[in-house]
């Protein structure tokens, strides 16, 4: 259930930034989707604490 959750912030996170850059340009739109990106990152990719290992 909580890879889905990266997913959907990574998933959010990358069309968020495409957004801010490409169509709105020097918005202040962007760090947020560059926040959310790096929020999925650290969850798909992170540590797992307990539970099984792959």
């Amino acid at each position: 259930m909580r890879r889905r959750i990266y997913d959907i912030f990574l998933v959010l996170g990358a069309i968020w930034l495409i957004v801010g850059l490409l169509i709105y340009g020097k918005s202040s739109i962007w760090p947020l989707g560059f926040l959310f990106l790096i929020i999925g990152l650290i969850g798909k990719f992170g540590r797992r604490r307990g539970g099984r290992r792959w």
